[in-house]
């Protein structure tokens, strides 16, 4: 149930004041207070310094203002991001679960790369060369707990998540013989404003395995056969086809896998629904969010709403969502 607009602005103004003080405020306070710190030390440490470390010990370099920099960029770009996605808040004004993610994350994001950058200075000071510094393995264990214990206190600080409640509408089946066969069949792709910001991504990350070639290409295997990894990964969730006949419900991607089937004994119901991909799965793509409820959310409006003989919800947004409900609902019902 949606409030009225004079309920609705109070609670909005509040969270808003949250969002900027506990997921912009305090992050970017955590990076200045580490970056001033850091400066601080510069004519204590070696030009340049240690920012990378393989099995045989440093194997990576850095200016010292590089090493400051990267956390306050990082930081800045990620709650830039969190609070334009959560600023215009639940139906009700409230702070919905996923907003409620990306500000603690913003918070255990700042800590972990400001306490890591600034541990892997400390360890450096006094030395006449970087090529001497110890393993920051203990500076890696101590940041991870910190930052975490940091951003579940950030999460008790923001008030109850919002709980969306979509309205579902029940698809009839399709009157027809009983001899005849139901087949539906279309694709579902990523809006071009999601595939340019995964674009950017994916080429960011391919420079950063150019650099890593080209820097340390003895240390390349790994990195580039996950990066390989994840942008093939990536590139076939871009697009998937859903088909549904006799067999149920089939969902795959562009490269066939990752792929789901739903057979008509495994559905309860199915329904119509509208999805909000940020304020409900708090992204794109194959997706999870409280309540037993995932699916292959990429782009906002009607969506495929699939419940399972155990009360699990699957979603598929696309721009057909009735007819597909209506076939795989007369394909249940057989």
């Amino acid at each position: 149930m949606t409030l009225p607009a004079e309920n609705v602005a109070p609670q909005l103004t509040r969270n808003r004041r949250l969002i900027i003080v506990i997921g912009v405020v305090i992050p970017l306070l955590i990076t200045v207070v580490g970056a001033f710190v850091m400066a601080l030390w510069i004519p204590e440490l070696p030009n340049p310094v240690a920012s990378h470390w393989g099995p045989s010990g440093v194997n990576g370099y850095s200016t010292v203002g590089g090493m400051i920099a990267l956390p306050l960029m990082i930081t800045l770009a990620f709650v830039a991001f969190s609070a334009i996605a959560s600023w215009r808040g639940g139906p009700n004004g409230g702070m919905l679960w996923a907003h409620k993610v990306m500000v603690a994350t913003s918070v255990f994001l700042a800590v972990s790369i400001t306490v890591l950058a600034a541990g892997s200075l400390a360890i450096q000071r006094g030395l006449e060369s970087a090529e001497n510094a110890p393993d920051p393995i203990g500076v890696l264990l101590a940041a991870l707990p910190i930052a975490a214990l940091m951003g579940f206190l950030a999460w008790l600080m923001l008030p109850a998540a919002e709980r969306i409640q979509p309205t579902a509408v029940q698809a009839r089946p399709v009157a027809g013989s009983p001899t005849e066969r139901v087949y539906f069949s279309t694709t579902t792709r990523l809006g071009p404003g999601v595939v340019l910001i995964a674009a950017v991504a994916l080429v960011a990350l391919g420079l950063a395995l150019a650099i890593q070639a080209v820097s340390n290409p003895a240390e390349l295997l790994l990195p580039a056969a996950v990066g390989i990894f994840v942008i093939t990964l990536a590139v076939s969730t871009l697009s998937w086809r859903i088909t549904i006949d006799h067999r149920g419900l089939r969902v795959r991607s562009a490269l066939g896998w990752p792929r789901t089937t739903i057979a008509p004994d495994q559905i309860s119901s199915v329904a119509v629904v509208s999805v909000d991909p940020l304020g409900e799965f708090g992204g794109y793509g194959w997706r999870w969010a409280p309540g037993g409820r995932s699916g292959i959310v990429l782009s906002k409006g009607e969506a495929l709403e699939v419940t399972r003989m155990n009360g699990k919800k699957f979603i598929v947004t696309m721009h057909d969502a009735p007819l597909a409900a209506e076939a795989l609902a007369t394909v249940a019902k057989k």
